[in-house]
């Protein structure tokens, strides 16, 4: 029984691609050139992950996530005097991801695993941001604990509203 690494290959004339990558890259290595021969097989190697990869999941490029990005912010963006608060979508590594998924969800995981073509996995998850625009900008100094005003832009929080006119 040939597993689906093998007969990803084959439908890609993959063996004899393989064989032929091989063989050179140890007639780089026999020519003293092992940086160069290390190079052709991780060359290799993407290649037949991507090919796998490619043959079996459905992918997304950047561009349609940024999209996706932009059209859930617009939908969901809420803007107050002090903040705007909008949903996003946001990337957890697979093993940072704290929420247990359905079993269909595990299988389909281990099932990646075993194909051995991805470096890494990470969950797409709406996320709840918040930003507060227009901020004052202070300097410190080490030892001293007050804040030195600089400068302010727009109206979100003004020196104003921290101190009195008489005040600093």
């Amino acid at each position: 029984m040939k597993n689906v690494i093998e007969e990803v290959l084959e439908k890609v004339n993959g063996k004899a691609i393989v064989s032929k990558i091989e063989e050179q890259a140890q007639e780089l290595e026999a020519a003293g050139m092992v940086g160069a021969a290390k190079k052709l097989r991780e060359k290799a190697d993407l290649q037949r992950r991507l090919a796998i990869a490619y043959e079996h999941y459905r992918f997304v490029r950047p561009e349609k996530i940024e999209a996706y990005r932009t059209r859930l912010r617009k939908k969901t963006e809420k803007r107050t005097m002090y903040s705007v608060e909008y949903m996003d979508l946001g990337f957890t590594p697979l093993e940072k991801y704290e929420k247990v998924p359905p079993g269909d969800v595990l299988k389909a995981c281990a099932s990646a695993r075993q194909m051995g073509c991805f470096d890494s996995y990470e969950v797409a998850h709406i996320v709840a941001k918040k930003e507060v625009p227009d901020p004052i900008v202070f300097g410190r100094i080490k030892g001293c604990e007050d804040r030195f005003f600089i400068a302010q832009w727009d109206n979100d929080v003004r020196i104003e509203d921290i101190l009195m006119p008489n005040e600093g």
